[in-house]
């Protein structure tokens, strides 16, 4: 898969994974044409079998028998045959291609969620075209723009929050849409996602059976990390039960970078220096400023507890280890790839609206 901007991008090529073997029992071999030479008759002859039936194996090898597949797939080997993309599209009106649209290239969880896309995906005979937003709806928007010249079968997008000429776009163009990471509010299509707000509660109810009061909210900026603003949400609406609010917000500029963990530590310590626990909306922020307060020698959770979100590698390995809130990102992926195909296939009942579940993972710094 290759990652695209507004200004340059690719799908990933058709193609089909095969095992080397001699030609099919009881068929010549024949010579090898060049791969611009050969035809898909030419395949089906060697094969015997229909030029039918070779298209199914390239697009469709599910619903084709195992052994007929391994026919059509030595001979696909053996005359180095190359799917023409161009003229499948042209013969069924179908490009096989996916669009991706997620706010960061770099970020842990959304290369979890599109490895697991890819995967479904790849396992139809779908390429998938994958473009960076960067957290800004205007560059969702020129690339959203710009894929639809592509002829995708399908969107999948990052939360549910977009200018309003990308929702006309998308609900012009009719393909199936799926936006993720958003199971709180309503989906312009379908969306596979989980609830930010009840996960924001979770924690704040964490802090508040040890007895904190004084509680800290670490996240971007409200006018580009929605997802994070839904966590705020539900960690305020936990506390406004017991008369509190949190003592300090600190917004961050989007992508959040793991060293930014640390300036927001210094921010927070700055406007309440009795701060008692600190919730982060990414674990790599988290991760940093509990190494902080190690190197500092504040004590982590007597003094400072301190939970992230997403249950990134290594957070299981500090001194104290990181709590945190785990999300299923992969299988929210998997998902995502396979609503998109039920509803090409032609399934119109498909779920408005998929909520996993989250899990809040505690260990020693909280």
């Amino acid at each position: 898969m290759i990652p695209a901007g507004p200004e340059r991008f690719a799908s990933t090529r058709d193609r089909i994974e095969v095992t080397q073997g001699k030609a099919p029992t009881g068929k010549p071999r024949t010579k090898r044409p060049s791969a611009s030479g050969v035809k898909m008759r030419d395949v089906a002859r060697l094969a015997g079998t229909s030029t039918q039936t070779v298209s199914r194996v390239i697009s469709r090898p599910e619903l084709v028998a195992e052994s007929t597949r391994q026919l059509v797939e030595r001979a696909i080997v053996e005359l180095n045959y190359i799917p023409n993309s161009a003229a499948r599209l042209l013969a069924s009106s179908a490009s096989r291609i996916v669009a991706v649209i997620i706010p960061s290239l770099s970020a842990t969880v959304y290369a979890q969620e599109v490895h697991h896309i890819v995967r479904v995906l790849e396992e139809r005979s779908f390429s998938t075209l994958i473009g960076n937003s960067d957290y800004s709806q205007e560059r969702e928007e020129r690339l959203v723009q710009s894929f639809l010249e592509r002829q995708p079968e399908g969107f999948i997008l990052t939360g549910t929050e977009h200018t309003e000429r990308t929702t006309a776009l998308l609900k012009r163009s009719g393909v199936p849409i799926v936006e993720t990471f958003d199971g709180d509010s309503p989906a312009m299509d379908m969306s596979v996602g989980f609830s930010n707000f009840q996960a924001g509660r979770t924690v704040a109810e964490l802090f508040r059976t040890r007895g904190l009061s004084r509680l800290a909210f670490v996240g971007g900026r409200q006018d580009q990390d929605f997802r994070a603003n839904a966590r705020y949400a539900g960690y305020c609406d936990r506390l406004a039960q017991d008369g509190l609010a949190p003592v300090v917000r600190v917004e961050l500029d989007l992508p959040m970078r793991q060293a930014d963990g640390i300036a927001a530590l210094d921010r927070v310590l700055a406007a309440e220096p009795l701060t008692q626990a600190i919730f982060f909306s990414a674990d790599n922020m988290a991760i940093s400023a509990l190494l902080e307060c190690n190197r500092r020698g504040i004590g982590v959770p007597d003094q400072i507890a301190i939970c992230g979100f997403g249950n990134y590698d290594y957070g299981d390995a500090l001194i104290p280890s990181l709590t945190t809130i785990s999300v299923p990102f992969e299988e929210m992926g998997a998902l995502a790839a396979r609503e998109i195909l039920a509803r090409i296939d032609g399934d119109s009942e498909r779920p408005r609206q998929t909520v996993m579940p989250f899990r809040l993972i505690r260990r020693g710094s909280a």
